[in-house]
């Protein structure tokens, strides 16, 4: 692989070269490789057909649970949250036990507590983790889906980001069939509050429970705003906003 420096960006095919843009700049490689129809008939790429089977059902399981949050990912996430989100689906799906080589599932996997476990802290944006964003403890009930925290002072429970004058708290509880592909958020998001507000006890609740059958995911989002001339602004760098998967049930 090589990076190009030309001042002509390129993107597709050329001369059996492959141009292509990444996170890192635009890069060239030649185009080669074994043909697909050898990879998907060979006896000699048994285990190439089953890497990319179960490559595509992680990808599968990292799709839906983006979608399924997708409100509150547009607000807080880095660049590579959805790569880093598969790795992690790549080990719940090792979590399967029963199933032949090749045709391990993330849905199997995500049954064990493990596999629930591996999911929990989960950080979309890994520029801000919610325990470096908020500094207050608070309290989840996975039963009826609410989220206190007592006496919540921003000045003293956050760390703000630069030119913000007010913060948002959010909750979301969504649930993921895994094996049928299905989803289902409810969401609860709190009042624009000023950062310099004193202390006050803050409660979202959930409006109802999903109805879906299916695995429970809540998440926590903290986003800033900045007021001016009496209008709120999302701030665009997003790189204060903190989003964490708090609780797999």
């Amino acid at each position: 692989m090589a990076r190009e420096n030309s001042i002509l960006k390129l993107k597709g095919k050329l001369d059996g070269m492959s141009f292509y843009k990444t996170s890192e700049g635009y890069q060239v490689r030649a185009k080669g490789g074994i043909e697909k129809a050898r990879i998907l008939n060979d006896a000699n790429f048994e285990r190439t057909r089953e890497n990319m089977n179960e490559f595509g059902n992680i990808n599968k399981a990292g799709k839906l649970i983006r979608a399924s949050i997708v409100v509150f990912l547009n607000r807080a996430k880095d660049m590579r949250a959805s790569s880093r989100l598969v790795s992690v689906a790549a080990q719940v799906k090792n979590l399967d036990v029963t199933s032949a080589r090749g045709q391990r599932q993330f849905a199997k996997g995500l049954e064990t507590a493990e596999g629930k476990q591996l999911l929990e802290g989960f950080e979309f944006n890994k520029h801000a983790p919610l325990s470096m964003i908020l500094k207050a403890s608070y309290q989840l009930d996975t039963a009826t889906g609410s989220l206190s925290i007592p006496g919540f002072h921003p000045a003293e429970h956050l760390v703000i980001a630069e030119a913000a004058t007010h913060v948002r708290l959010a909750l979301a509880c969504a649930v993921i069939n895994a094996k049928n592909e299905t989803r289902e958020t409810v969401y609860a998001e709190q009042q624009l509050i000023p950062i310099t507000a004193g202390p006050s006890d803050l409660t979202l609740v959930l409006d109802h429970m999903p109805e879906l059958e299916g695995t429970l995911m809540f998440y926590v989002l903290v986003e800033f705003f900045q007021e001016m001339n009496g209008e709120q602004y999302i701030l665009k760098s997003g790189s204060h906003n903190a989003l964490q998967l708090v609780k797999v049930v």
